[in-house]
């Protein structure tokens, strides 16, 4: 049977403590791997995240594009829609229309010869000049 101070002196042999500190180094270095895949992983799904949105924000835009050509083509498929489309590209008229242009009347410039309200005063009070 071994003495207390048998066993004390087990834990302290030099090759047992060398297997135990290449223990904890092994387990900081698995620590540290691990520690810089999750850091890795978080990265990388916060950027699909961002791509994601990018992606949801293109779908509704084309989404909508698609509903308005959907449209358009439902209206152009109508003889009153291809009238309306070949007014608006081509500027054409049917036969007896006529074309009107309407002006506004012209505004009269302001007359630079008048002098303004300041330059009277002026010319009031320093008439001599």
């Amino acid at each position: 049977m071994k003495t207390f101070g048998q066993r004390l002196g087990g834990r302290r042999d030099p090759l047992r403590l060398l297997g135990r500190r290449l223990f904890l180094l092994l387990l900081l270095v698995l620590v540290v791997l691990v520690g810089t895949s999750v850091w890795s992983v978080y990265w990388k799904e916060r950027g699909s995240k961002m791509l994601r949105t990018e992606a949801e924000a293109q779908l509704s835009d084309l989404t909508a594009r698609r509903a308005k050509l959907e449209k358009d083509l439902a209206t152009l498929k109508t003889d009153r829609g291809m009238e309306e489309i070949l007014r608006e590209q081509y500027q054409l008229a049917r036969s007896g229309e006529r074309l009107i242009i309407i002006v506004d009347p012209p505004k009269p410039k302001p007359n630079e010869q008048e002098p303004s309200a300041i330059m009277e005063w002026f010319g009031k009070i320093f008439s001599w000049w």
